[in-house]
């Protein structure tokens, strides 16, 4: 039975976010970045940023993990000072892909936004997403997300990749829709 279980994340799980944000780009990005460097290089990437953000000051990041079966499956992050003039910026969402297609990524995203509507009222929630990720894409725009295009961004070293935010201005809206 799909009964998953979201707990906040702790500093001791630096390296467990690591590698769920780190395999899931393995599958969501493939194609839209090198895979020498998803390969070779994201990995320890990964573990020098959850290292880094689990170790700072607790304000700065909020993050939930999701359990099936005690596994860890996904987790979603937000950075509630990235863009304070723009909303709440969701920085990470991630599903692993057998759990993908079974509603965890949609949990993630009602925590995410019961979250703002809970400590920051009336505040949008936003986030970046590739413009070649079109499986996202799509289901923002199911969700009532609107779309703006943003100045392309520079990864992994030197690709360029387009980028488009993701805003909902209406989060009480966006948590109802999510859990009906």
């Amino acid at each position: 039975m799909f009964d998953p279980v979201l707990t906040a994340a702790t500093p001791a799980d630096a390296a467990l976010l690591a590698g769920l944000h780190w395999r899931s780009w393995l599958v969501a990005y493939r194609g839209l970045l090198p895979d020498r460097y998803l390969d070779e290089q994201a990995g320890s990437e990964m573990v020098a940023k959850w290292q880094q953000r689990m170790g700072t000051d607790a304000t700065q990041y909020r993050v939930c993990i999701a359990r099936v079966a005690g596994v860890a499956a996904g987790f979603v992050c937000l950075q509630p000072g990235f863009a304070p003039q723009q909303g709440v910026y969701l920085d990470n969402l991630h599903v692993l892909p057998v759990w993908q297609g079974h509603g965890l990524g949609k949990k993630l995203l009602a925590w995410a936004a019961a979250e703002v509507a809970t400590h920051w009222p009336g505040q949008a929630l936003l986030l970046h997403v590739l413009d070649g990720n079109l499986p996202a894409r799509e289901v923002y725009r199911r969700l009532g997300g609107i779309e703006t295009k943003l100045p392309d961004e520079t990864m992994a070293g030197d690709v360029i990749v387009p980028v488009n935010q993701v805003t909902w201005q209406d989060v009480p809206a966006l948590l109802a829709r999510l859990q009906s």
